[in-house]
């Protein structure tokens, strides 16, 4: 015995994990390839060309639900997906069409150094190596490639041979470009360079010139003790010379992504509003159209389907227009399936979690894990790893990722549980108040944590610090 999805379940997999921005790409691109789909007038703003909002979804609201055929089936079986997990920020679905964002209309980081080029008085040779040379910096500002393999490109593709010697020249012109520290091979590189173009018009300025350039090592690992001997400076030079370095760019670039996307704007797929204690919920479906079957298609199929006999190129119409009818009205009934099955979802997440969505505070929150919700609302724990994935929730105290509310219970030891999140912030407290010139190591960590109520190895303890990107005890220490 062999448990299959229809066609139907399978396309609704595929729009469940879409988040509303991909979901609105999605359903154009279908109209547009399926002339039998059609978007209906009454959805259509005229002057705006977007499409109507869906309606409200109320929180208590359970009646009108359509008729879903997966529930309890493990789709994971047919789509071959990973474990899901909750722990990781990120996360990538192998299933998951590339989502895309709305960006803002600007001059890419590439475009604006190449610009600046023109103002340098470059002649044609070195304003080549030049712009090939920015064309190697990555959007957080920094030279990705070795200047050999870039000379290596050029005489390859177009026959230039460039020596060391002019690269290295080159690479010095566009370092000298804004911002400072564009175009570094690596961290100290940046700050250098960043450090070079201030004037050193106080004794902190140069001291700060000579730590990066002469003394990196030490100042990554914080071996203060040996800088200052070196150095033969006290401690309060040394912090006037750190606090500078504290505030230069280690990222002079645009962001750490795709330069070419510019500001990327997140569109939340559910919007969480309170009125006293009720909450409610409404799904972002405003850009989303009421689609139906085109009329004109459905009288041509019914005049060709009530002759007795066709010709070969009448058969072939008909079966064209069954075949793109049947495709229309699955997606039209997989979209309100859609519909449903977030509407359940969000309804059972926002159930548990009520006190936080009333109090926004996340001490609020409950451990809630996808069987939790998987029992409540009958679908399987993979529907509901698409449904949370990639989702956004926009409250009156935020917005943040849906699957953030999902949660391990962690028991404390008067055998109450709360969630990790909870647990997390109580660290990062221990952590922001404890002494930074002598910062507590795992271990010290771990006696706090058992002190405030939560026992855990120094191996958990460990872990849990890596996931908040809190550097170890030598690397928090400050003078």
């Amino acid at each position: 015995m062999q448990q299959k999805l229809t066609p139907q379940q399978l396309l609704l997999m595929q729009l469940l994990q879409l988040p509303v921005t991909s979901l609105e790409q999605r359903i154009k691109d279908e109209v547009e390839k399926n002339p039998i789909l059609e978007v209906e007038s009454t959805g259509v703003d005229d002057d705006s060309n977007e499409w109507a909002e869906a309606p409200e979804a109320e929180i208590d609201d359970k009646d009108g639900e359509v008729e879903d055929d997966f529930r309890g089936i493990d789709v994971d079986e047919f789509f071959g997906d990973d474990d899901y997990s909750y722990r990781e920020r990120l996360e990538k679905d192998r299933n998951e069409d590339e989502r895309t964002f709305d960006f803002s209309d600007s001059k890419t980081f590439s475009e604006s150094l190449t610009e600046q080029l023109s103002m340098l008085g470059l002649n044609e040779r070195e304003r080549t190596i030049a712009v090939e040379i920015i064309g190697s910096i990555d959007a957080s500002g920094y030279l990705g490639r070795d200047l050999q393999i870039i000379a290596n490109d050029m005489a390859f593709r177009s026959g230039i041979e460039v020596s060391d010697t002019e690269m290295e020249e080159m690479l010095r012109v566009v370092q000298s470009l804004d911002p400072a520290g564009v175009g570094a091979r690596n961290l100290q590189e940046c700050l250098s360079l960043q450090l070079h173009r201030i004037e050193p018009k106080k004794m902190a300025q140069k001291i700060a010139k000579e730590i990066v350039d002469n003394y990196f090592a030490q100042l990554s690992n914080k071996k203060y003790d040996a800088i200052m001997a070196e150095l033969m400076i006290n401690e309060n030079e040394l912090n006037e010379a750190l606090d500078i370095i504290r505030h230069l760019n280690p990222k002079p670039g645009w962001g750490s992504g795709d330069e070419s996307r510019g500001s990327q704007y997140i569109i939340p797929d559910f919007i969480v509003s309170r009125e006293g204690g009720n909450l409610s919920f409404v799904l972002n479906d405003r850009n989303n159209p009421q689609l139906h079957l085109s009329q004109e298609y459905v009288e041509m199929m019914k005049q060709l389907a009530g002759r007795k006999q066709l010709s070969a190129k009448e058969r072939e119409t008909l079966q064209f227009i069954k075949s793109k009818t049947e495709s229309a009205q699955w997606f039209i009934d997989t979209l309100q399936q859609r519909q449903q099955t977030l509407t359940v979802t969000m309804t059972a997440i926002m159930e548990r979690q009520s006190d936080y969505f009333l109090s926004g505070n996340p001490t609020d929150l409950k451990p809630m894990r996808l069987k939790d919700i998987s029992a409540v609302t009958g679908y399987d724990e993979s529907t509901i790893s698409r449904v949370a994935n990639q989702k956004y929730v926009q409250t009156e105290f935020g917005t943040f990722l849906l699957k953030e509310l999902f949660s391990k219970a962690v028991s404390t030891d008067d055998g109450e549980e709360t969630v990790m999140q909870h647990v997390k912030e109580v660290m990062r407290e221990i952590v922001d108040n404890e002494d930074k010139s002598k910062p507590l190591t795992d271990e010290a960590l771990m006696e706090k944590m058992k002190e405030k109520g939560f026992p855990m190895s120094r191996r958990t303890v460990t872990k849990y610090r890596e996931s908040m990107g809190i550097a170890v005890a030598r690397l928090r220490k400050e003078i």
